[in-house]
């Protein structure tokens, strides 16, 4: 449990419960997110509840097989409609766009902490970049999106499924299983592992992180007002515009759990700049690669640029199912 520092003011204690999965970077996350939430309202404890999702279950085979990476969220959602806890924080990139695994109607995103970097992270004993991997080095990813990527950089790389949590991963890595893997920069940070001997951030040209990537979704049921109000008080504006912009591109191309799309939206002295990369369906090049800018205040138009840019293009027929 994690329980607030400050002293608390007579008559004002509250208590939420928090659901969260039992991986160990979601009991930091939504320890780090309960921290923040004490901190900015006096006499209030947040207690974690550990639920177990199917995506944790599910160690040995990639998640797009089974229905994606919706499957870390389902049960918590429905921990959340059944009044068994108040909110849930997921990693943003985790909650479907589309074909929900949960009708979530009844549920809302109350707000969203400021961003951590959301680049992808080389892990290697072997190379401090994709283009200094060796000939045909073995990669172990079971993302579509980083895959399409790097064989479009590196058609003589193997890319090998990889599942686990994030220290695992690390782990299969020493022991020599893959010449190098690939994970969020994000994750690798909040859970306190990111080793400069052996992690290199991988650059926006090479490797374009997942929609919502290093970004955090604070759910609740949209009925409940106190709830909504306490978790507004750690909203970031400008994480939300980006996070909007980028999950509209994959609605906009129906991405599924089999489509490789990246996107990401940053915001620099005042202009919003959205990049994007549609690889073609189960991860393998050729992929489309479109941007666009535009003035915060006008932010709509980058992406109404960048979704006519993907259509031009033919982006949505890459993601197409092959005709038998």
């Amino acid at each position: 449990m994690v329980t607030q520092n400050a002293p608390q003011a007579q008559g004002s204690s509250r208590k939420l419960l928090l659901g969260a999965r039992g991986s160990l970077l979601s009991r930091l996350q939504s320890g780090m997110v309960a921290e923040s939430l004490q901190k900015a309202h006096a006499g209030l404890t947040v207690e974690l509840k550990i639920v177990t999702t199917t995506g944790d279950r599910i160690q040995d085979k990639p998640l797009h097989e089974f229905g994606g990476k919706g499957l870390f969220t389902k049960e918590l959602e429905q921990v959340l409609l059944k009044g068994e806890a108040d909110f849930a924080v997921h990693s943003y990139k985790d909650v479907p766009v589309t074909m929900p695994l949960v009708d979530a109607s009844a549920l809302v995103i109350a707000a969203t902490p400021p961003r951590e970097d959301p680049r992808d992270v080389l892990v290697s004993t072997v190379a401090k970049s994709i283009a200094d991997l060796p000939q045909g080095a073995v990669v172990g990813t079971s993302s579509l999106r980083r895959a399409a990527q790097l064989l479009d950089a590196r058609p003589d790389l193997k890319i090998e499924p990889l599942r686990g949590n994030v220290d695992t991963r690390i782990r299969k890595l020493k022991e020599g299983q893959y010449q190098a893997v690939i994970l969020a920069l994000a994750g690798v940070k909040r859970a306190g592992l990111f080793d400069a001997t052996l992690m290199t951030p991988i650059g926006m040209d090479v490797l374009l992180p997942a929609a919502g990537q290093g970004a955090l979704a604070l759910q609740c049921r949209r009925d409940s007002s106190d709830t909504l109000n306490v978790l507004r008080a750690i909203h970031d504006h400008n994480t939300t515009v980006c996070v909007d912009m980028e999950r509209a591109v994959v609605q906009h191309l129906g991405g599924d759990c089999h489509s490789p799309i990246a996107a990401l939206a940053t915001i620099d002295r005042g202009e919003v700049h959205l990049r994007v990369v549609v690889g073609t369906r189960g991860g393998k090049p050729p992929v489309v690669r479109v941007s666009g800018a535009a003035p915060l205040a006008h932010a709509n138009n980058a992406l109404r640029d960048v979704l006519q840019a993907l259509d031009k293009q033919h982006a949505r027929k890459l993601l197409e199912v092959p005709a038998a």
